[in-house]
């Protein structure tokens, strides 16, 4: 296991949760004593312990799959051959009809996405992180019709997969690259929001026509991959006009 990763985890988690140890201890019905020695590294976290913990911190089952696999290798089996997307795996992302990509943790990096899913988001290619393209590329304003909501939620995600943030030498690549962005500051260090419900807005640039889509992520197993699996279904167009103007 990664020096501390747990520990860490657990210690960031609490903070972006804006809980105290003795906060997080009554919650989880544990020790505070328990809670500071598994966070300072001087105790290691039984699998039951991390399970109350994350419970109590809201982390969802896809986050603690990626931490597990981080801290605990081999858990889930060894890792796949390669990560590279073999041709039969191009060929059913291109059969699909809706936008779907593959794509890595902790910056969502495209691996690879389908024709509907490059002409949904002009610009994010394999190799790019979905998060880096919200912030640089200015086509994502238009594309994404609640971005500051959508930008928000991927901050969040990233904080929620990254063990420590500070270390984590992915994650301050992106900071780099995107804290130019005028609201990276003020949603990068905000309270977490709660209020995703599993669709997003796009609008087509050329007709103009919004798009509700429903997000799936799908985790292959059978044959296991390097990658998760992102589908972006259209739902029945309300709650927007049709032709929602750009701004």
């Amino acid at each position: 296991m990664a020096d501390n990763l747990f520990g860490e985890y657990i210690r960031q988690r609490r903070e972006d949760a804006w809980l105290t140890r003795t906060e997080l201890a009554r919650k989880a019905n544990l020790s505070v004593s328990l809670i500071e020695k598994i966070e300072l590294g001087t105790r290691p976290p039984t699998l039951h312990s991390l399970q109350i913990l994350f419970d109590q911190l809201d982390v969802s089952p896809m986050y603690r799959k990626h931490i597990l696999d981080l801290g605990l290798p081999g858990l889930f089996g060894s890792p796949p051959a390669t990560a590279a997307p073999g041709a039969d795996d191009l060929a059913d992302l291109a059969a699909l009809a809706d936008p779907a990509s593959f794509y890595t943790l902790p910056l969502f990096t495209i691996v690879a996405a389908n024709a509907a899913h490059q002409r949904t988001f002009p610009g994010l290619g394999p190799g790019m992180s979905f998060v880096e393209w919200l912030f640089v590329e200015p086509l994502a304003r238009k594309v994404i019709v609640e971005w500051r909501k959508e930008a928000h939620r991927c901050l969040h995600s990233i904080r929620q997969l990254a063990p420590n943030i500070a270390t984590d030498t992915q994650v301050s690549g992106l900071v780099r690259r995107c804290h130019t962005a005028a609201e990276w500051d003020e949603l990068w260090n905000s309270k977490p929001r709660n209020d995703f419900d599993g669709r997003i807005f796009v609008r087509d640039l050329n007709s103009r026509q919004t798009k509700r889509l429903r997000v799936r992520i799908y985790s292959p197993e059978y044959p296991q991959r390097a990658w998760w699996f992102c589908r972006l279904i259209a739902l029945p167009h309300k709650g927007l006009r049709a032709r929602d103007p750009i701004s």
